[in-house]
């Protein structure tokens, strides 16, 4: 008789284990704005790419990260947008302690149903449903660095965690996100107003 093996569940205390070792955060903090493969990862965290990997799959079993194939090459991101969430809040929640005189900005993205932001017509529409990470950062990008200073974007996606990067890179490049609106079916429209660095 064979006897299955159950899967331990995470738990609270093994999580915060998992993110206390320096070199694991490292690995989830190069991930933060987008999937990689192991090798991408190993040159950013300055490890080799036989610890940086059993660190992804041991990371990947205890459901913390997801990977797939892109043209053979095994890609690794979040497992979920709460996991990108709680490092985010992280990093602000130190910022605070940090610089209590600094004021924060929420990020108060998420404008649901807003009259006034669904009124707003994009000068140019990209719809990226049914793309994965890396595609939607990538193309939301490259049509930014096209488009003329004070034009507006509006990207669809249905990956959740594009919808929490890509205002984030959006605002890093120096681009304004006006908001971004989450429909019932898990599809969100983020607005970009493209601001250029070489405007007058």
């Amino acid at each position: 008789m064979t006897v299955k093996k159950v899967k331990p569940k995470l738990d609270l205390t093994e999580l915060f284990k998992i993110l206390s070792n320096q070199k694991r955060l490292e690995i989830l903090m190069a991930i933060f704005d987008n999937c990689k493969t192991a090798s991408e990862i190993a040159k950013v965290v300055d490890l080799d790419i036989s610890t940086v990997y059993r660190y992804l799959l041991m990371m990947k079993r205890a459901g913390i990260l997801k990977s797939h194939r892109e043209k053979g090459i095994e890609r690794f991101d979040f497992s979920s947008e709460e996991l990108y969430k709680i490092l985010e809040h992280a990093i602000s929640f130190l910022e605070k302690v940090n610089n209590p005189s600094k004021s924060l900005d929420t990020k108060g993205y998420l404008i649901a149903f807003s009259s006034e932001l669904l009124s707003i017509q994009p000068d140019l529409v990209l719809d990226l449903r049914g793309e994965v990470c890396p595609v939607p950062d990538i193309v939301t990008q490259r049509k930014l660095a096209e488009m003329e200073d004070g034009q507006v974007l509006m990207v669809i996606v249905d990956y959740p965690l594009s919808a929490e990067r890509i205002p984030s890179s959006a605002e890093k490049l120096g681009h304004v996100v006006l908001g971004k609106v989450k429909n019932a079916f898990g599809e969100t429209s983020i607005y970009i107003r493209c601001r250029r660095k070489d405007r007058g």
